[in-house]
Parts: structure tokens; sequence; C-alpha cells
């Protein structure tokens, strides 16, 4: 530590000293952001904060220098210690959202920029972290005219069958991407296990989870975007600038979504990618949903009927992958406790 300053930990930080760095932060600009797990505190002779960062899970939040003490190379005693707690959690790669006017400083202290996409930036702290991502699920058997699909599966619904079977045969290769972000009632590990076992039959499909890369709107950290209204339209920019890098690694030139009448965020994110997508030499195809009685096939109404106890129910919903996953008391049990 710098002589001078002191370090203080908080995992989380409470009280007192969290209402001092949500103050310290705002001076800055930035927010304070939910989720977070660790925070580390640099404070000066007279105990006032002089630098912070946090950590949440392995992403690195809300790092700020207050102006007097930059220069000093406190950015890099916060992430020193940042990358030890991380270290602690066997945590050993690391990203951070930010600004693209922040590149030139983050770059000096080991981090490589991933994509960017308006005010926003993502950086990881392994050099050719994404390309060695993108190469594991790059498949052999990729051939002709690769399409792409990115899907949640929560739970996976024979709507999402239909969907996938559709652009299958719309496509010399389909790349299926299940979202690996934990944030879901059916926890990422078993969605993808289903869907695995579910289209993985089909010839044409390879099916492979999005990594820590591409993220879901909701958990996009905005806590550094000064008009927060606009956290849903920057997330849509940076999260499409990292699918453009996947497309042109991976030879994807087409991108399959179904049409979305009850979520405008989903709505409003696929007219986004009818706008990008084509500038870019990917044809953006949106399909029709199953529909059922006249309602479309939905992983909502699946977890309404589990939630209300109804599970048996969704038997004309769901593939038999998914079916068997709810006829176990335990997987129930799991779910209901994520709702």
């Amino acid at each position: 530590m710098n002589y001078g300053y002191t370090e203080q930990v908080g995992s989380p930080l409470r009280g007192r000293a969290l209402e001092e760095l949500k103050e310290f932060l705002a001076q800055s600009g930035l927010r304070y952001a939910p989720g977070i797990r660790h925070t580390v505190l640099i404070r000066d002779a007279a105990d006032r904060i002089a630098a912070a960062g946090s950590l949440e899970g392995d992403v690195i939040k809300c790092v700020a220098v207050a102006p007097e003490a930059r220069g000093e190379g406190l950015t890099a005693a916060v992430l020193t210690a940042l990358r030890r707690l991380a270290l602690e959690e066997g945590r050993r790669r690391l990203f951070l959202y930010t600004k693209p006017a922040n590149l030139a400083q983050f770059e000096g202290l080991g981090f490589c920029e991933v994509a960017r996409g308006g005010e926003a930036m993502l950086m990881e702290d392994r050099r050719g972290g994404f390309d060695a991502w993108a190469a594991s699920i790059r498949s052999p058997d990729a051939r002709g005219v690769c399409g792409a699909a990115v899907m949640n599966c929560n739970p996976m619904t024979r709507g999402h069958l239909y969907l996938i079977e559709q652009a299958a045969a719309r496509c010399d290769f389909l790349y299926l991407l299940i979202v690996s972000e934990d944030r879901s009632a059916v926890p990422a590990a078993d969605r993808l296990a289903i869907v695995e076992e579910t289209a993985g039959r089909l010839p044409n499909v390879s099916v492979a989870g999005t990594g820590p890369y591409l993220i879901s709107s909701a958990t996009f950290p905005d806590y550094f975007l000064k008009d927060q209204s606009r956290a849903g339209e920057v997330w849509t920019e940076l999260d499409l600038a990292v699918f453009r890098r996947l497309a042109e690694k991976l030879g994807i030139t087409r991108r399959f979504v179904g049409s979305e009448p009850f979520c405008p965020v989903t709505d409003a994110y696929n007219r986004a990618m009818a706008r990008t997508l084509p500038g870019w030499g990917i044809e953006l195809v949106e399909m029709p949903r199953l529909e059922r009685e006249g309602r479309a096939v939905s992983a909502t109404a699946v977890r309404e009927l589990i939630k209300a106890g109804r599970w048996q129910e969704i038997r004309p919903l769901v593939p038999e992958g998914t079916w068997r996953y709810f006829a176990r008391e335990e997987n129930r049990e799991r779910v209901l406790r994520r709702m």
C-alpha cells in the first residue's frame, strides 16, 4: 500500500462505510451497484475515501479515484486487492464494463477490450480470452450457411424446440447458444443439459453456453451511465457488438429469433437487431412462435403452472427432457426456491 494510505475491505460493505462509498461514487458520476459482494476502499491519512472498487462474481464494478489522488497508482492498488479477493474464491478471470474513454487506463492495468457499443465497453484481464472461448464452441461440422440462435430456455418448451427445428431447416449449420448466466428459475447447468439432450440430436445443431460474454439486459451493469433510462439501449449496442465479433469468428451469417408478442424488452432487442445486423452481413430471420389453443407456447406459462403446483399440466407444453426434469420432486423444489 502506498505511504499514507490504508486499505479497508467489506464483504459486503455495510453501515456508515457504505453510505460514504455511495457519496464518493456519486461525485464521480457513478452509482453503487446492487449485488456487489466485495468492496475495497483506499483511505487517506485523514480517513477519507481516496479510491474504491467492488466485485460481483467475476465482474469488477464501481472503480473510482478522488481527483486529488489521481496519478498515485491507487487504481492499481484497488484492482490488485480485488484480484486477491477473486483468487480466494477461485476466480481466475475478471471482467469490467466501462466507458470507451477509459480504454487506455485499464489497458495499462492488464485489461483487454472485448467489444464496445456506444457508451459501454466490455474488457477482460485475460489476453485472448474471447478468442479462446469462441474456439471452444466452434464445431468441426460447421459448413455452408451458418446460423445462430441465442435462447434462455427457462425451461425449454415445445415452442423452443419448434423454433430450433425451424432454424436448423433454414441453414446448413446452427449454433444454438444457451444463456449461461445463472439468474433464472431453472439453474443454468440444468437448462443447458435439457437443451443438449433435446436439440443435440439434430444432425446440424451444436449446443453451447454463452459463457461470460453475452449477458442479459437484467444484469447489465448500468451504474456508470449518466442517463439510466438508456440502459437497455446501451446494453443492446454492446451485446450486439459482442455477437458480431463471435459471428466473425464462427462464420455466422444468419441469426434466428422468435417473434415476441409479450416482452417489450425482447421485442425492442429484436427490432434493434433488424436495424443493425444486416449492415454487418448478418441476416435476421424472425419466426412465428408455436401456438397451442390459440396462445403462444411460453416458458412463462410453464413456470406459472409449476408455481401453482399444477406441474402435471405442463406435459403438452414441454419436450420429454423437460418433463422428466420436473417429474423429479427435488428439481421442482429447487426451481420453486429460485422463483
